[in-house]
């Protein structure tokens, strides 16, 4: 999880690196401007993620777990 916080502050530096530069600093952006920011950073590198994992228990229909899920989050961002 902490190599993974670098490449979510880096991966807008690459995204905006090929468009049109934007010189304004962190600080000049508004509250919705940088979640914006993060909420694109995040649904970008959870795209390159997958999760395995088992589940002891039950889950019902309206999908409330009762049991134990261990799971595993691997993210390869070395593809393109």
């Amino acid at each position: 999880m902490k190599s993974l916080l670098p490449i979510i502050f880096l991966i807008p530096v690459f995204i905006f690196a090929t468009e049109e530069t934007d010189e304004r600093k962190v600080s000049d952006l508004s509250i919705n401007e940088l979640k914006e920011i993060v909420r694109l950073i995040v649904e970008e590198s959870i795209e390159q993620c997958t999760v395995t994992g088992t589940m002891e228990g039950r889950a019902k229909v309206n999908l409330k777990v009762e049991g134990e899920v261990v799971a595993k989050m691997t993210c390869d961002f070395e593809k393109e």
